[in-house]
This record gives C-alpha cells, sequence and structure tokens, in this order.
C-alpha cells in the first residue's frame, strides 16, 4: 500500500514538474531541479521510514512470539518420574527395596541364599500351584477353600537352597504363633479324606477363594496344607501373616 503511494506521489511530482517546464524556460530550470530533489528526498524519507518501522517491528513481533512461546511450556504439565518396575532395578536397588518392605517372606537359617521376598517375586516362580484345599478343625468344622500359592518345598530346595543338615522347619507368624514341621512333613503329598486319590504340596498361598490378601491387613502370606490321613485336623496349621520361614 505504501509503494503504491509512492509511486502516485512519484507520478503528481512529475506532472507537476512538467507543468512547469512548459509554462516557463530558463531561470525556471533550477526550479526543475529542486523539484527533483524534492522527489527523491520525499523517496528516500518514505523508504528510510519503512525501514525504520520494519527494524522497529520485528524485535517487537519476535518478542511476543517468544512470550507466547514461554507461556505455553509454562502451561505445559511437569514430567511424573515413572517408579521403575522390580525386574528393572538393578541388584542393589533391589536388595534396598527387599529390606524396606515390612511385609517381606523371610526365608533363613540353614539355607545356602537367606531370601527377602516381596509378592511380585513369588508371583515370578515358576512354582506355582492352586487348588481347593479340604479342611478339617478342632470342632469337627469341614469345607472347602480355594488357594493359589507357591510350593513350599520347592520354594526351599530351589531358590533358598536348603541344606542336607537341615531337620527342622518352622513357619513363624507376625503375632509370633509358630507351627513346626520336619523336613518330611514338609517334603511329602497331602490328600483330601473324601477323595484321598488326590494329592496336594503343602505351599505359601497369597490368594483365597480368588482374592489375594490384603498388606494393610498383614504379610499377605498363609500357610496351607492338606491332610496326612484321614480324620487329620489340618486347619489349625494353617498359619496366616507368615513373617519368617526359619531352618534349622
Amino acid at each position: 500500500m505504501k509503494r503504491l503511494f509512492v509511486i502516485f506521489l512519484v507520478l503528481l511530482l512529475a506532472i507537476t514538474g512538467c507543468t512547469s517546464d512548459t509554462a516557463t524556460e530558463g531561470p525556471e530550470i533550477a526550479e526543475e531541479t529542486d523539484s527533483n530533489d524534492l522527489q527523491e528526498e520525499v523517496i528516500e524519507e518514505i523508504f528510510e521510514e519503512d525501514e525504520i518501522e520494519e527494524a522497529v517491528e520485528t524485535p517487537i513481533e519476535e518478542a511476543e512470539e517468544n512470550l507466547y512461546t514461554e507461556e505455553k511450556e509454562e502451561e505445559k504439565e511437569p514430567l511424573v518420574a515413572e517408579t521403575p518396575a522390580y525386574e528393572d532395578l538393578t541388584e542393589a536397588e533391589r536388595t534396598e527395596t527387599e529390606v524396606d518392605e515390612t511385609n517381606n517372606l523371610k526365608i533363613k537359617g540353614l539355607v545356602e541364599k537367606e531370601l527377602s521376598l516381596i509378592l511380585d517375586q513369588l508371583k515370578e516362580m515358576d512354582i506355582i500351584f492352586e487348588a481347593d484345599f479340604y479342611s478339617l478343625n478342632n470342632f469337627g468344622t469341614t469345607g472347602y477353600t480355594h488357594f493359589k500359592g507357591v510350593k513350599l518345598w520347592n520354594l526351599l530346595k530351589e531358590k533358598a537352597l536348603i541344606r542336607e543338615e537341615a531337620s527342622k522347619i518352622s513357619i513363624v507368624a507376625h503375632d509370633g504363633y509358630t507351627v513346626e514341621f520336619t523336613v518330611e512333613d514338609v517334603q511329602r503329598e497331602y490328600i483330601d479324606e473324601t477323595d484321598p486319590t488326590t494329592k496336594y504340596p503343602m505351599i505359601i498361598a497369597w490368594e483365597e477363594n480368588g482374592e489375594e490378601y490384603s498388606p494393610s491387613e498383614g504379610a499377605p502370606y498363609k500357610l496351607v496344607v492338606g491332610q496326612k490321613e484321614p480324620g487329620d485336623i489340618n486347619k489349625p496349621k494353617w498359619v496366616s501373616n507368615i513373617d519368617v520361614i526359619l531352618v534349622e
């Protein structure tokens, strides 16, 4: 738009100059020169003014754009550091995590590897067993309960590496309640008196009737054992909130 105005102004001045040439001769030549000088000055002033405006407008536009970009960056939600999965931790970090857990399942005593296990580690093992276990208590009450967990003997033999001289295994709850077994007791298979052909291993369960135990209610591990023979009262041996498996 400004350039059109310049062209128009130049044409206007040119027409004016031509008119002056036609009307006068001789001394008016100096006036023509002055008119041409005036045209050049006007053009230079206009272009200088454009350059000044561009020089002023450009930093302002850039400043506004930078401010807009900064405001947008401030509006972005801050990044939240993700908690690494257990398998992504280093060996030292795993050890620290296990030690800090108050509800770990601990294996101590006559084993090559004393362990302090979190629930996720048990779930990753290849020794998981689940079934409906028959129970009989001191009052003659019977029933079936579905449990899921890991086989205790396999846990001691394959993971903790139980020593040959071990003879006794104690299951100790957080409240101190303890049940003792011989190594042979832990190794053997158990039955359901209503179906003696069914065989069950002794297990450490974390799930009962499809629901996992809540860590907020204590260590989420329970010893489950079947019957040695028909009439065997096995329910009192089901130790809840296990803290330590002690091998002696």
